[in-house]
């Protein structure tokens, strides 16, 4: 079953029907209420199946507001793809990329170098990625023992 099936299956039951958009949002909100309100109290399982029952409210409220669901979950899914930073070293170069696009790439001379790129990763929140060896298979890190890989 794909979403737009389920979703037309959620709004035809009769639990989540609504006659306007405002009573859709106010259900919607009671939901969430209640999951917040399990959640402080301490209980998890409460507040799961309360989560579960806010999710067909949301399509619900979403839908009755001339919203598309599945493709706004497309585009939000292909906007954090476009924003997901990385840094390469490769060899003995950097190469940042945001999403596909190559943003800059510097060559590592040293240790320090480094050490820098990773500070620079932590910083700017980037994932960081580590390839021992240039295409041509010769190894970067002779001088000393390999930093080590680091995934965020």
């Amino acid at each position: 079953m794909d979403l737009e099936e389920a979703l037309v299956r959620v709004c035809e039951d009769q639990r989540y029907q609504a006659k306007s958009p405002l009573e859709a949002i106010k259900a919607l909100n009671e939901e969430v209420t209640e999951v917040l309100i399990a959640w402080l109290r301490g209980n998890q399982t409460r507040s799961r199946e309360e989560i579960t029952e806010a999710l067909p409210r949301l399509l619900v409220a979403m839908r009755l507001l001339g919203l598309d669901p599945a493709a706004i979950l497309r585009q939000k899914a292909q906007q954090v793809q476009q924003r997901q930073r990385v840094m390469c070293v490769i060899g003995n170069r950097v190469e940042v990329r945001v999403g596909e696009e190559l943003r800059g790439s510097w060559t590592i001379w040293s240790e320090e170098d480094l050490r820098e790129v990773h500070r620079l990763a932590e910083e700017f929140d980037c994932q960081l990625v580590h390839l021992d060896e240039e295409p041509n298979g010769e190894s970067f890190y002779g001088y000393g023992n390999p930093p080590p890989k680091v995934s965020r």
